[in-house]
């Protein structure tokens, strides 16, 4: 796309600011974004949203971000705000002042901390690493600078999570384009370059929770070296790498605060035809269909591949085609270069209806918001009324040359994660089973009969070491079964697991079908010696509608009749997506108590009256 389209692009954008259509103006907008590629476009396209009528703007929650930075950092912070609003936030931003990081985290009355951020980005390059390289120096002394330098960012790590509750992000080192040795500085232990490759792996080596590292290393390689560093630029501006790459680092560091804040998309909807294969396969047949034979064929299978990586680290795969279902499941049957099989895929849609409405029931098979879900199709015409009628729903603009299937799908980093649970693996075959269970309502007259069928038994387990993983990762993604949508890190689930007034539980679930995996979390902490209050209640919208808020409600009184409390109290905190458990209380025997004027709800049950029980169809594995 030339630089006359994109400005005139700008200008569409303006025109329907200056003519009021402030809503039609952000649509415009964030359809530009997507290939806004340099420093200028994204500096307009920032300073475009801030002239945008607040109204517009007000339904994003809001997200407070510290940049600690040895640079100036001015300029992005400006785009970070704009792709971080793209990304379905409002930022507010605190900048360290030029050259304080250290003395701004250490100072307990700084600036900083009045600001409470959510998040802390320690923008650190290789500038700042100051460990001396000289290939006469021993290597013990160059290897003792390297854990100084990683133990002194520890120790802020540490002064900070002490002090507020924000998530550390911290970059690692971008090797810079110069070598003093040629190609023989990547070899000598002490040369500078495999110092920082030695700090870079070490600075892995040594993080905790609540700490992620930002890859500025991987940025800087995928712009290149030799643009991504100028001298000029620094001795004049103290400007880390070239203004032109700021986009590229705002971009992938605001998707990863995303991922941060439980916004990664987890499902991803396929189209079949020119998109997993070459052809349509109810014209070609099975042996016209291009796949694995040949340049083309090797980049579908190469594009399945990638898919089916993303299966195994917990991605909920679907299909979407307009096709007979018998002739759009023959190549995951029969195709010997099919990399993908049917049991990878959680629902499968094949028919002549309009894939918005075929999207729709998936998302209500699976019980996921739309904005859990990218849909790929090639056919420009098909994501165009998928993106009109779902707007909540991404929808990558796919090239035409299925080699670059994979780039486009993995640059627009959908799918970050912060950590990898036991559970990711068996995602999909969790959902698929889900669907075989919706189709067996069909064989049952009542929904009595139907859960009564299900034969389902429930697993209660404490915060152990194995589950630990798992139970953070529910409580930190999930969004539409969380009662008070609390954040917690490992180390805080730890703390409450060992504390005697704590109740945690987890909650898996079988049946005849198979095994649902850990599917809810709750925490309850005393409030005095008669009272407990749950302070953490999420599942899994997986199980909605099975008894399982009963059978958790049911084994709550148990645990807090049998240690003598007479009333569990609850809360209710409603956000923009917590709406299906608003009467939850309500429909498990709670009466309200109080209603804040920020619309959250205190509830209250009487253990000594709660005699009758919940009616659940759901047996505990111990009875």
């Amino acid at each position: 796309m030339t630089e006359e389209v994109k400005f005139s692009e700008i200008n569409k954008v303006i025109s329907l600011r200056k003519e009021g259509r402030h809503e039609e103006a952000l649509k415009a907008l964030l359809k530009a974004a997507e290939r806004a590629d340099n420093f200028v476009l994204q500096a307009r396209y920032a300073k475009i949203l801030s002239t945008l009528d607040s109204s517009v703007l007000k339904n994003r929650p809001s997200i407070k971000v510290a940049v600690l930075s040895s640079f100036t950092d001015k300029f992005l912070c400006d785009i970070l705000k704009f792709w971080l609003f793209v990304a379905g936030f409002n930022a507010e931003f605190f900048e360290s002042e030029y050259g304080t990081m250290t003395q701004t985290i250490l100072d307990s009355e700084s600036k900083l901390y009045q600001f409470d951020p959510d998040i802390i980005w320690i923008f650190t390059t290789f500038m700042d690493i100051k460990i001396r390289s000289d290939f006469e120096r021993p290597q013990e002394q160059v290897l003792h600078d390297i854990d100084e330098v990683i133990e002194g960012y520890s120790s802020l790590w540490g002064v900070l999570q002490n002090r507020c509750r924000a998530y550390i992000i911290q970059n690692n080192a971008d090797l810079p384009p110069y070598r003093t040795f040629g190609n023989f500085d990547g070899i000598l232990p002490n040369g500078y370059l495999n110092i920082l490759r030695r700090y870079n792996s070490s600075l892995l080596e040594s993080l905790r929770e609540g700490v992620m590292v930002f890859d500025l290393e991987y940025i800087s390689s995928l712009w290149g070296k030799e643009r991504w560093f100028e001298l000029t630029q620094w001795y004049n501006s103290k400007i880390p790498f070239n203004l032109d790459a700021v986009g590229e680092v705002a971009y992938q560091v605001a998707w990863l605060i995303a991922a941060i804040k439980g916004k990664a998309r987890k499902c991803l909807v396929l189209d079949l035809d020119n998109t997993l294969w070459g052809g349509v396969i109810g014209d070609d047949g099975l042996h016209g269909i291009v796949l694995g034979d040949g340049p083309v064929g090797e980049a579908f299978v190469d594009f399945q591949q990638y898919i089916l990586e993303l299966k195994k680290r917990g991605i909920i795969l679907a299909v979407c085609s307009k096709n007979d279902e018998a002739n759009a499941k023959e190549p995951f049957l029969k195709h010997p270069d099919m990399r993908l099989k049917l049991e990878d895929i959680s629902v499968f849609k094949a028919n002549w209806a309009n894939k918005a409405d075929n999207i729709k029931e998936i998302a209500s098979i699976l019980n996921i918001g739309l904005d859990s879900i990218v849909f790929v199709d090639d056919n420009p015409a098909e994501r165009e009324i998928v993106e009109s009628f779902l707007p909540q729903i991404v929808v990558p603009a796919m090239p035409e040359d299925p080699s670059c299937f994979r780039q486009t799908l993995d640059s627009g980093r959908y799918f970050e994660t912060l950590a990898i649970s036991a559970e990711d693996s068996k995602r999909t075959e969790y959902y698929r089973i889900n669907a075989v269970r919706d189709n067996a309502k069909k064989d049952f007259c009542d929904l009595i009969s139907y859960l009564k069928g299900l034969e389902m038994v429930a697993i209660i387990g404490s915060f152990d070491e194995f589950h630990l993983p798992r139970v953070v990762q529910l409580i930190n993604k999930s969004n539409q079964f969380h009662l008070t949508t609390t954040r917690y890190s490992e180390n805080e689930v730890k703390a409450m697991a060992c504390d005697p007034y704590t109740i945690c539980q987890h909650f898996s679930l079988k049946d005849k079908f198979g095994d649902n995996g850990l599917i809810a979390v709750v925490i309850l902490k005393k409030v005095n010696d008669d009272e407990y209050v749950i302070d953490t209640w999420c599942m899994s919208c997986r199980v909605l509608s099975r008894g399982m808020e009963e059978f958790i409600c049911q084994n709550l009184i148990e645990i807090c009749t049998k240690r003598g409390l007479k009333r569990m109290l609850g809360v209710y905190i409603p956000s923009a997506k917590n709406g299906l458990v608003a009467d939850l209380y309500s429909r498990l025997g709670f009466l309200p108590t109080t209603v804040e004027e920020n619309g959250n709800t205190h509830w209250q049950l009487d253990l000594l009256k709660a005699s009758d029980k919940l009616v659940t169809h759901i047996r505990s594995s111990n009875q």
